[in-house]
């Protein structure tokens, strides 16, 4: 027992290193939660491009994570990183209006006190209160952060408890295969309740709002080139701990089908 103890301990350590880090993928932690994720755009067929950088095909954006636990598991779900393919889903926050969690949270998450066109999405998470044996869903409702830099999350359960938590997921522009990372950093009110860790077992949302500027129609998510291969990557990373203090981490890889 002592060397499965030790074991479990280093394997805490390693993933501790990565979250810091945030640097690297992470690796599949043996024995712990498997994530997975997919995604897809509307429409799919990006005619007419390739795009100008100044201005891409409006699309709607569907992500779906997937989260396979162990027997008896008690893995909270701590943070997920969603990087976006390049060229396929470019977020345009600057051109929305926002709404901040500072906002929601003065007016006691009330979602109407957001500025008309805000919202750029909508889901639905679901997720298990070990101790209570009680699997439920919780209603998520997207906003524009304050410059387009983040994304406000408000996320709504009602059973088996009432949980109506608001916080921002910051959106960062990358290079490479992928363009932009979006980190979901869990409040810890949504890790537990009633003192009992929640299990996550799915996140679906969907982003597909658009707004006029200047006589054009112009989209949240707007897609400029698809590869030749028809194949867009996407890639998450996930992370997790326990009550009693064991961390584990898993990572997903996708591609968005599109069509040149």
């Amino acid at each position: 027992m002592q060397s499965i103890r030790t074991s479990r301990i280093a394997v805490a350590a390693a993933a501790a290193t990565l979250i810091v880090a945030a640097a690297s993928p992470a690796a599949d932690t043996p024995g712990g939660p498997d994530g997975s994720i997919k995604a897809s755009v509307s429409p799919n067929k990006l005619t007419g491009g390739p795009y100008s950088a100044r201005r891409g095909m409006p699309i709607s954006l569907k992500v779906g994570l997937r989260i396979v636990h162990p027997a008896d598991s008690r893995y909270r779900l701590e943070r997920v990183i969603v990087k976006f393919p390049s060229g396929v889903a470019k977020p345009n926050g600057n051109l929305f209006p926002s709404c901040s969690v500072a906002k929601l949270t003065a007016a006691r998450n009330r979602l109407s006190a957001c500025p008309k066109g805000s919202k750029i999405g909508r889901g639905k998470a679901t997720g298990t209160a070990v101790d209570l044996g009680v699997t439920s869903s919780a209603v998520l409702t997207l906003f524009n952060g304050p410059k387009g830099k983040s994304v406000t999350f408000n996320v709504n359960i009602t059973t088996p408890a009432l949980i109506n938590k608001t916080f921002s997921a910051p959106i960062k522009k990358i290079s490479g295969k992928y363009g932009y990372v979006l980190t979901n950093n869990i409040p810890t009110e949504l890790q537990n309740i009633l003192d009992g860790p929640i299990i996550v077992r799915s996140i679906d949302v969907k982003t597909d709002a658009t707004i006029v500027k200047n006589g054009v129609r112009r989209g949240y998510i707007e897609a400029y080139k698809c590869p030749k291969s028809g194949k867009a990557p996407m890639h998450a990373d996930f992370f997790f701990n326990t009550p009693d203090g064991l961390s584990a981490t898993s990572d997903a890889d996708t591609n968005v089908l599109c069509k040149p």
